[in-house]
């Protein structure tokens, strides 16, 4: 029999059509108890996430508990990914939320940074209260706790948080400052950054790398004093680097003297910056 080829180009055409409509609607859903617990079971990043990802949308109650227990594992890429597959369960998601306001208030600094971490993937404005609430009323919190709740603030993005990270930013921890800075950055609707001005002449030198980029990214004219402090006297080049990008965005003529001696800066990577940053100023 002669097969007509117009038909078998239809037939197939709609199978691999039909083959790509099958795999888009098993998509997150390639996944079973049994292959999620195994995942668990190995304990590694790797294998969780990708079976996590896997079962985004599986229906599996027997599921719930084992990656519930997720959400304090020490490793930090485990619990953001198991927080991830819970926010995809509303009934999950509202009880750990209200788990995790608990936790911000009495827990431990374990379990407030866990706690941080799971709002912070769940990105919900409604949990900005609870964080703020731990940092500024509990004097018992790790550094690092404190600085998970900094990054969750980031993370979550909404501008009522900016009085609890221009705090941050005072922190006696660098971690807790550094989180603080960078999350300021994050914060959807932010003017300015003002705060940052005083990071410049942090004594970490990452921490003034930060502030500089920061103050360059919002063209916030408050820190071009500092940053021109930066650009001549810095004993990092990268510091240097930054804030002569900075004062570039910042566009301020009064800026064209020092930029012109970073020109002449023993880091190539300064030289350059500064002779293209003297270019954009106005």
């Amino acid at each position: 029999m002669k097969l007509d080829s117009k038909k078998l180009l239809t037939t197939l055409t709609c199978s691999v059509v039909l083959a790509s409509m099958a795999q888009v609607a098993d998509a997150g859903t390639g996944s079973s108890y049994s292959q999620v617990q195994s995942a668990i079971n190995t304990n590694g990043a790797g294998a969780i996430i990708t079976e996590l990802e896997r079962a985004e949308r599986l229906i599996c109650p027997a599921c719930v508990a084992p990656v519930m227990k997720l959400l304090d594992n020490d490793d930090y890429a485990i619990r953001e990914v198991a927080a991830w597959w819970i926010s995809r369960r509303p009934a999950q998601k509202k009880q750990v939320t209200a788990m995790s306001e608990q936790r911000l208030a009495t827990g431990n600094s374990i379990e407030v940074r866990n706690a941080a971490d799971a709002l912070g993937t769940f990105r919900h404005p409604q949990a900005i209260p609870a964080l703020v609430a731990a940092y500024a009323n509990r004097t018992d919190l790790s550094d690092e706790a404190r600085s998970h709740i900094m990054f969750a603030l980031g993370t979550i993005g909404y501008i009522t948080a900016d009085a609890t990270l221009e705090r941050g930013m005072s922190d006696p921890s660098a971690d807790v400052r550094m989180q603080a800075v960078s999350a300021w950055v994050e914060i959807r609707g932010q003017k300015g950054a003002a705060p940052a001005v005083a990071l410049v002449n942090d004594p970490n030198t990452a921490i003034r790398r930060k502030a500089a980029a920061a103050i360059g990214f919002f063209r916030d004219p408050a820190g071009r004093t500092a940053l021109e402090a930066q650009v001549l006297n810095d004993p990092d080049p990268v510091v240097r680097r930054n804030a002569a990008w900075a004062l570039g965005q910042i566009g301020d003529v009064a800026s064209a003297d020092v930029l012109q001696k970073a020109t002449q800066d023993e880091s190539s990577l300064v030289r350059a910056t500064a002779k293209v940053a003297k270019r954009a100023l106005r």
